[in-house]
C-alpha cells in the first residue's frame, strides 16, 4: 500500500488504539492484523468508493477474529459473506420495514411502561441508578418479544435466567482468543481449532441463547405461527432445506442452521448495542442539565403527555439529534472492516487483494473538522440547520453504510427514542459523586464496554 503516511505497526497487530490514531497522524495510516494489511482511513472519497460506489469489490468484513463462532452461530447475517450474505439480507430486510415496526409499537410500549416502573420503584427506594443494568434488562424484553415472540420479564428480576446469561456471555466473550490468533496467522490450523471446539464465546452461555432459540422454533412450528408477525415468523416462513437452496439460490429462503444462527445475532445485537446507546445517553445527559431540559421541554412541546409511538418519537428533532451525540460521543462499534476481493487504485492509495480497509469510528467521531469540539456533548451538531455541515457517510458510519449496513438500526433508533421519551418525561438523571468524570473501557472486548458500571441518580420530576 502506498498510503501518503504509513504508519506501520507489528505484526501481530492491535486494535483498541488504532481507531484513535487517526487524531494524530493522518487521513491515511496503514497497520497489519495479523499478516495481513489493513487501510484505516478516514478519508470520505474513499469510504464512499469503498462502502458504496464499489461495494462490489469490497463486500464482506474482513474476519481476522471472528472465524471461532460457534456452529450455527456464525451462519447469522453478520458473520457470513457472498451469496449467503445476499440472499439472508434479501430475506430479512422487510422485517425492519416501517410498517413491521409500526406493528412492534404495541409491545415496544409495554416494555416502556415496565421500564417506568422499574426505575421509579428505584428512585423511591433512594438507590443509584446502575444505567446499564436497567436499560439492559429492558432492551432484552424488548428484542425477545418483538423478534422471537415470548417475553424474558427481565425489568425488575435482577434473578432472571436469561438476563443472567446474557450478561454472563458479555462478560466472558474475549475479541482476541488464543485460538483466534493463532488462525489469523496460520489459516491452515483453523480446521483443527473448528474440530476442537475452540470458540471466543463461553460455551455455557452460548449454548443457553442456541437452545432458547431451538425451543422457540419447535414453539412456533407447533402452533403454525398464528397471528405472529415477528422476526422469527418470517425466517420460519422462508424455511427451506440445504438441497433446496442450492437448487435455487436466488430464492428468499434460510436453513434451520441460518435461522438459528441470526436469531443468535439478533439475540445479541439487539440487547447490547441498543442497551449501550441508552447507557451513555442518560450518563450524558446526567453531565449536561441544561440539555436535558431541553430535551424534555421539546419532549413535553411535541408530543405532551400523549403514548410515545413510532410516528411521534421519530418526530421530535432535538431527540433524535441527542440519540446520535450519544452515538457520535460512544459508538458501540469502535472499527468497521471490509476486505478486497482484486487490487484497487483509490486517490493514489493502492488496495492489494486480500488487505482490508478499515474505518476507526472513536477517530473519525471525532474528527474536528466535522465535529468541533468532538469531545463536547453538542447534540446541535446535529440539528436541521447544522447537520448538511456533516457528510451523510460520516453521520451514518456508527452502523456501518452501504448495502452492509445495520440492519437492524430503524428498529434500534426507535426502541431507544421509546425509552428517552418514557423517562425523561418522568425523571432528572443527575451527575452524584459515584458518577465518572470519563468513561474507561474494557479491553479485550469488541465492543465499547465500560470496565466500571456507571451509576447516576435519579429525581422524580413534578406532575
Amino acid at each position: 500500500m502506498n498510503a501518503a503516511t504509513d504508519a506501520v505497526l507489528p505484526w501481530l497487530g492491535w486494535a483498541v488504539p488504532v481507531s484513535l490514531l487517526c487524531v494524530v497522524l493522518t487521513l491515511l495510516y496503514l497497520i497489519y492484523f495479523m499478516r495481513r494489511p489493513v487501510l484505516m482511513t478516514t478519508d470520505v472519497d474513499i469510504l464512499k468508493e469503498v462502502f458504496i460506489k464499489d461495494f462490489a469489490n469490497f463486500p464482506d468484513r474482513m474476519s481476522a477474529f471472528t472465524r471461532l463462532q460457534p456452529y450455527p452461530m456464525d451462519q447469522g447475517l453478520v458473520m457470513v459473506g457472498g451469496d449467503q450474505w445476499r440472499r439472508q439480507r434479501h430475506t430479512l430486510t422487510p422485517t425492519f420495514s416501517t410498517s413491521k415496526l409500526r406493528a412492534m409499537g404495541k409491545f415496544i410500549t409495554r416494555c416502556c411502561h415496565n421500564l417506568s416502573t422499574a426505575m421509579r420503584k428505584n428512585t423511591d427506594e433512594g438507590n443509584l441508578l446502575d444505567v446499564k443494568q436497567m436499560y439492559g434488562s429492558f432492551t432484552l424484553d424488548v428484542i425477545c418479544g418483538t423478534a422471537f415472540g415470548f417475553e424474558t420479564n427481565a425489568l425488575g428480576h435482577e434473578d432472571n435466567v436469561f438476563l443472567n446469561n446474557v450478561k454472563a456471555l458479555f462478560a466472558k466473550a474475549r475479541a482476541f482468543h488464543v485460538a483466534s490468533v493463532i488462525t489469523a496467522i496460520f489459516p491452515f490450523t483453523f480446521p483443527l481449532f473448528k474440530w476442537l471446539g475452540c470458540t471466543n464465546l463461553p460455551k455455557k452461555e452460548t449454548s443457553f441463547i442456541a437452545e432458547t432459540i431451538r425451543s422457540a422454533i419447535e414453539n412456533r412450528r407447533t402452533t403454525e405461527g398464528k397471528g405472529c408477525v415477528d422476526l422469527l415468523q418470517l425466517m420460519l416462513d422462508a424455511e427451506a432445506t440445504g438441497t433446496e437452496i442450492a437448487a435455487n439460490p436466488q430464492e428468499k429462503r434460510l436453513t434451520t442452521d441460518e435461522i438459528i444462527g441470526q436469531g443468535f445475532t439478533v439475540f445479541i445485537a439487539g440487547y447490547e448495542t441498543t442497551a449501550s446507546t441508552l447507557q451513555y445517553l442518560t450518563y450524558l445527559l446526567a453531565l449536561n442539565p441544561e440539555k436535558q431540559e431541553k430535551l424534555y421541554r421539546e419532549i413535553v412541546d411535541t408530543i405532551g403527555n400523549a403514548e410515545p409511538t413510532y410516528d411521534n418519537v421519530t418526530s421530535i428533532k432535538y431527540l433524535d439529534s441527542c440519540v446520535r451525540e450519544a452515538l457520535r460521543c460512544f459508538p458501540p462499534v469502535g472499527l468497521v472492516l471490509r476486505t478486497a476481493i482484486a487490487e484497487k487504485t483509490i486517490k493514489g492509495v493502492k488496495i492489494p487483494a486480500g488487505a482490508g480497509v478499515g474505518v476507526p469510528i472513536i477517530g473519525l467521531m471525532r474528527d474536528e473538522e466535522f465535529f468541533p469540539e468532538p469531545d463536547k456533548f453538542i447534540p446541535e451538531r446535529f440539528d436541521d440547520e447544522n447537520k448538511d455541515a456533516i457528510p451523510s457517510m460520516v453521520r451514518e458510519m456508527v452502523f456501518g453504510a452501504g448495502p452492509r449496513q445495520c440492519l437492524g438500526m430503524r428498529l434500534a433508533l426507535y426502541e431507544a427514542k421509546m425509552a428517552v421519551v418514557t423517562v425523561v418525561r418522568q425523571f432528572k438523571f443527575v451527575k452524584v459523586p459515584e458518577t465518572p468524570e470519563e468513561v474507561t473501557f474494557r479491553a479485550g472486548v469488541a465492543l465499547a464496554m465500560p470496565a466500571r458500571p456507571i451509576l447516576v441518580g435519579t429525581q422524580l420530576r413534578e406532575a
